[in-house]
């Protein structure tokens, strides 16, 4: 058995250690909190905008947009979400480890890493990202939205790719805090199938055009998907860590009782010994005197 100073020492390692996760927990918590409301927002918003889309697609057969035209799916790009920091179970694990999926499908697909995690594990791996976007997923925005928005649609304008598929953590729905992937571009008319006309169609009149209006929703609901989806990572990676967080405490404190009972024990069997050791010199002295 530990003497008593070692197990005093231990016990104020774990009461520190559970101090360090339970503020964790708490800044997890109260970030995934004012997180929460900029994702009802935006479902919202989103919403609205694939409405109106489909609504214009549903009335005119003579909408035309560059990317509405299916290409080759030959070279994919993959944007890969994940966290700058780790301590939030397998959040992180879980995304690379469908983005790794994908690319063995996929091997001659660019790579597009957000987040330190992400770009720290396939440079690890031997494989460099083609871009890197790091510090924008701290703190989402819509101005570090509008930066990786710009990016993808450059590539896309640029022909440099045929397909652009996210890869990150979903917060709502059946998928919640699991990794999904999904086709940015190019939008097909199948992406609008359970999307409900929330209007009647001859109710809504276009200015100056049904084209000229969807051309401008197009890059709305680019931004706007890539801010939502950028959101549901910075809320799912904090949930991840609150849990983690949370667990880690609990082990703590079971920690902490399994030591006390230990040092309540180790300490009563130091008391007895002093007894034993005092009571045998006393016998000892009586029977010499």
């Amino acid at each position: 058995m530990a003497s008593t100073n070692e197990i005093r020492h231990r016990i104020a390692a774990v009461e520190q250690t559970s101090k360090i996760t339970g503020a964790m927990e708490m800044v997890s918590s109260n970030r995934m909190r004012r997180v929460m409301s900029h994702i009802e927002y935006n479902k919202r918003y989103f919403e609205h905008i694939r409405s109106s889309m489909r609504e214009i697609l549903g009335s005119s057969a003579g909408i035309t947009h560059p990317y509405l035209t299916a290409r080759s799916d030959e070279r994919r790009t993959y944007v890969v979400i994940t966290g700058d920091k780790g301590l939030c179970g397998s959040y992180n694990a879980a995304v690379i480890a469908l983005a790794e999926q994908n690319l063995e499908q996929h091997p001659e697909s660019s790579l597009i890493t957000v987040g330190n995690s992400g770009e720290a594990h396939f440079r690890r791996t031997g494989r460099t990202p083609d871009i890197t976007m790091l510090g924008i997923v701290q703190d989402p925005t819509m101005k570090s939205a509008r930066r990786l928005a710009r990016e993808l649609i450059n590539l896309y304008d640029k022909n440099l790719t045929d397909e652009i598929h996210v890869i990150y953590t979903s917060f709502y729905g059946a998928t919640k805090n699991k990794p999904v992937e999904f086709r940015l571009l190019p939008i097909m008319l199948h992406d609008y199938e359970d999307v409900s006309v929330t209007q009647e169609e001859h109710e809504i009149i276009y200015h100056p055009s049904q084209q000229a209006v969807f051309d401008e929703l197009v890059p709305q609901y680019i931004l706007g998907l890539m801010f939502g989806v950028m959101v549901q990572a910075y809320a799912g990676e904090h949930y991840s860590r609150m849990n983690a967080m949370h667990s880690s405490t609990d082990n703590a404190n079971d920690m902490l009782k399994t030591l006390t009972t230990q040092y309540n024990l180790a300490r009563q069997s130091a008391i007895t010994n002093e007894l034993s050791e005092i009571t045998g010199a006393a016998e000892i002295l009586r029977s010499g005197n």
